[in-house]
């Protein structure tokens, strides 16, 4: 469940968030995260603590909120096939939710989570084990071919990821090639679900006759 937060420490986590998200850990300075939330540095390390304790918070916090998102949405069940399109348009609409969180992740990524203290990875895992569990009921009742866990889980995530943050850059793109059409809050989630679990190929198309 997600832990309850003072008004206070919630505005420094907006605050550390959008820097984070802008400069990286390496680039991110407590001063501007002060700034930006309104305090001084003598009140944010006592509300949260120094950079680390930021970005671990602010991680945690990204990572509970889409656990508990997740839990939520599978409570009631269902076939596999219909639990595993709630995980992920549940993915993709808690990243809707939290915009700085893809870059953030996405430069995790990018130098083998350099910056990620243990309780985060332990989150991220508990999001992993929550996809493990739906494919291996699929794979039990027949719904879905036996796939490797891991690699569905980081296709499926990493797709969000680098999905919630190219609108920008489709917009660039368009203005350039007019035939591809912007970025106009297309349904994310629903797109990689029906791209994953359905594919682009016609049904019949390269059966042998």
């Amino acid at each position: 469940m997600t832990k309850q937060t003072s008004p206070a420490r919630q505005e420094i986590l907006d605050a550390a968030s959008s820097v984070f998200a802008e400069e990286g850990f390496a680039g991110a300075r407590v001063d501007e995260i002060a700034r930006r939330a309104g305090i001084n540095k003598a009140m944010l390390y006592y509300h949260v603590g120094n950079k680390q304790a930021l970005y671990t918070a602010v991680l945690t916090r990204n990572f509970d909120r889409m656990e508990e998102s997740l839990d939520q949405a599978l409570a009631q069940g269902g076939p596999a096939i219909e639990r595993l399109e709630v995980v992920i348009t549940g993915i993709a609409r808690t990243l809707r939710h939290l915009p700085d969180h893809p870059r953030i992740v996405l430069r995790e990524f990018a130098s083998s989570g350099e910056n990620l203290e243990p309780e985060v990875l332990e989150r991220m895992v508990r999001v992993l084990g929550t996809v493990r569990d739906v494919l291996a009921a699929g794979i039990r009742s027949g719904e879905f071919r036996t796939t490797d866990p891991v690699m569905t889980h980081l296709a499926l995530v990493g797709a969000s990821l680098i999905l919630s943050t190219v609108a920008p850059l489709r917009e660039r793109i368009s203005e350039i090639d007019p035939g591809i059409e912007a970025s106009d809050g297309a349904d994310v989630g629903g797109f990689l679900a029906d791209l994953l679990l359905h594919g682009i190929a016609m049904p019949g198309t390269g059966e042998a006759t």
